[in-house]
């Protein structure tokens, strides 16, 4: 604990400004005369130390690092807390607006969070507590939680309610705002309708002509900001080293304070073997974002900068589930003229390699004159390494779902069994359905060398008459680093878009997809429908992880220890066939500019 933090606990129970902590706390009949001064000495105790309330009146116990997140909570107009996975920042949020609400009466707090059912979870801690502590119950007068409304009213007169950071917020007025995971809300609402919710809180005796023009009762308006790490790229690292900034210039009302994984072991809220199954699964990125609380992005040796992943898509395609097949999919996507849709595949088939998934993702592509495809990565699904007959198989459950166009897939390593068995009729009995065999392309671009294509044909083709949709793709380490400039400059161009971050998209999945709550208790439906926007979250952080290396003056992008590369590679792999698709819309757009032209002249003659 501070020394500072330990100093000002001491100065506030200390008898400067001839307060004395009250010794008891005495029932009259009146509050006239001798209780109502205790009554102002309680309370003035109280507002001073807060941790004090919550311990002696709630009944709550806190740990130490909780009771000094109030502290910085309590000095503050301006605080930022960045804290790990499982450090309790909605539990201290809750009481410390319960706090609030009961310490300054009409007082108006509104909690923002990304969406209605994330500011829920604040409301939900607080109807915990009130069942648990009779103190906490007798304050409140109304707490309702339902998928419109979240709020509690306090018998004072205060109020906390919880918004989503949207533009349906507009209108709300706030003397408190604490903004909940701050780096998933956008700078945009934050500034246009989150800061304007605050206006000082005018307590009744400020209308009274002593009280009235007292500079010193007049309360600012106050913003706390809790979050966990993410990108140093976001805006909202700029926020925090603003609040640092200021903190460290001798600004007493700005604080900062930051939390990792330990103090949750100190303090038992998690065990050392529930970190490390919950860790054991979790790429690196997230694991160092999440639990070590380090903000991503220090390293310069990066080629890809998550501003480069533009994610507007809310609407994900999934691809029948068995208990569904055979009706109609109620989540397929139409298409549209000139669209073209590819299905790309990274293939592992050794399921005991801790780095090593197969991979398959859905791409969409809308036509765009003289730009190019605009690509939509709609739908993507990992595998530990299986037998590649069962995965050739799920490849076609997914084409053929999909009405994809093409496939692109490596045949080198575990590729080419799984390529072989595309080339044959599958048996689905779980679908009861025989696939066709699937071969090469027609389209003779260059990538496919006609040596390899004749090879591929000859001794890796087993069907007669195959369908002619599959791209294959056997790289070298010269078009390993093509394959990556062109998914940068794809990027770059911002010919990419992706799915919403899965945090949007329970918001999205609530209000649109009615199977998604429907069964609340069905933990996998839940995970399926957001099992795209989950793995687009890994896909991304998979490419900011990787490193840039020059060998032979060719690019070569490098894993850090213990990080995934084979969702990148799904992906940048098939960009790169987009983009000889590109080059064929463009040459079409450019004739019909010059057919336009040339029209254009003959009819001036």
């Amino acid at each position: 604990m501070s020394k500072a933090f330990k100093n000002q606990q001491t100065r506030n129970l200390s008898s400067q400004d001839s307060f004395v902590r009250p010794k008891k706390m005495v029932r009259s009949e009146t509050l006239e005369g001798e209780r109502k001064e205790r009554m102002k000495r309680w309370i003035t105790f109280f507002r001073r130390n807060p941790n004090y309330l919550i311990r002696d009146y709630f009944g709550i116990v806190l740990h130490p690092y909780q009771i000094l997140m109030i502290w910085v909570l309590q000095k503050s107009t301006l605080a930022y807390i960045v804290a790990a996975r499982a450090a309790a920042k909605t539990f201290i949020i809750a009481i410390w607006a319960l706090t609030l609400a009961i310490l300054y009466p009409g007082i108006k707090i509104v909690t923002v969070s990304k969406t209605l059912k994330q500011g829920s979870l604040i409301i939900g801690k607080i109807e915990e507590l009130r069942h648990k502590y009779s103190n906490v119950d007798r304050e409140i007068e109304s707490l309702t939680i339902n998928p419109n409304n979240a709020q509690v009213t306090f018998h004072c007169g205060s109020s906390i309610i919880a918004v989503p950071s949207s533009e349906t917020a507009r209108g709300h007025r706030a003397n408190y705002v604490i903004v909940e995971e701050s780096r998933l809300v956008s700078k945009e609402i934050l500034e246009s309708v989150i800061k304007p919710f605050l206006e000082v809180r005018t307590p009744n005796f400020l209308t009274k002509p002593e009280y009235r023009d007292n500079p010193l009762l007049r309360e600012e308006g106050i913003i706390s900001y809790i979050t966990s790490a993410y990108y140093k790229a976001e805006y909202w690292y700029t926020y925090v080293i603003s609040c640092i900034k200021k903190m460290i210039s001798g600004d007493e009302t700005s604080n900062f304070l930051a939390f990792d994984y330990l103090v949750t072991l100190k303090h038992g809220i998690k065990t050392k073997k529930m970190l490390q199954d919950e860790m054991g699964d979790t790429d690196d990125l997230t694991i160092q974002m999440e639990y070590y609380n380090i903000p991503s992005g220090a390293s310069g040796k990066s080629y890809f900068k998550p501003t480069l992943f533009t994610r507007n898509i809310k609407r994900a395609f999934y691809p029948f589930r068995q208990d569904n097949y055979g009706k109609k999919n109620k989540y397929e996507i139409k298409k549209i003229d000139g669209e073209i849709r590819i299905v790309s595949a990274d293939i592992a088939t050794r399921a005991n390699k801790a780095n090593d998934n197969s991979i398959i993702a859905c791409i969409q592509l809308i036509p765009i004159l003289g730009r190019g495809y605009e690509r939509r990565l709609l739908y993507m699904e990992s595998h530990k390494g299986r037998d590649a007959d069962v995965q050739a198989r799920r490849i076609k459950d997914i084409f053929f779902d999909f009405e994809a166009d093409y496939i692109c897939i490596d045949v080198q390593n575990a590729g080419i069994g799984v390529f072989e068995a595309l080339t044959e009729p599958t048996i689905c009995e779980d679908r009861g359905v025989t696939y066709p065999a699937l071969g090469i392309a027609d389209q003779l671009f260059d990538f496919i060398r006609n040596e390899p294509r004749e090879e591929l044909v000859s001794n890796h083709t087993r069907g007669v008459n195959p369908l002619p949709v599959i791209f294959p793709i056997s790289t070298s380490a010269e078009l390993n680093s093509q394959i990556a400039t062109s998914f940068r400059t794809s990027l770059q161009k911002k010919l990419w878009n992706f799915l919403v971050t899965d945090s949007d998209a329970e918001d999205y999945l609530i209000r649109n997809v009615s199977e998604f709550i429907q069964d609340s208790d069905n933990s996998d439906l839940y995970s399926t429908f957001l099992a795209p926007y989950v793995n687009t979250n890994l896909f991304i952080s998979e490419c900011v992880n990787l490193d840039l290396a020059l060998v032979s003056g060719k690019i070569k992008l490098q894993e850090k220890p213990g990080n995934y590369k084979d969702r990148y590679t799904a992906v940048s792999y098939a960009n790169w066939i987009i983009s000889f698709f590109d080059h064929e819309l463009l040459k079409e757009s450019d004739e019909q500019d010059d057919w336009e032209i040339l029209s254009g002249l003959t009819q001036a003659w």
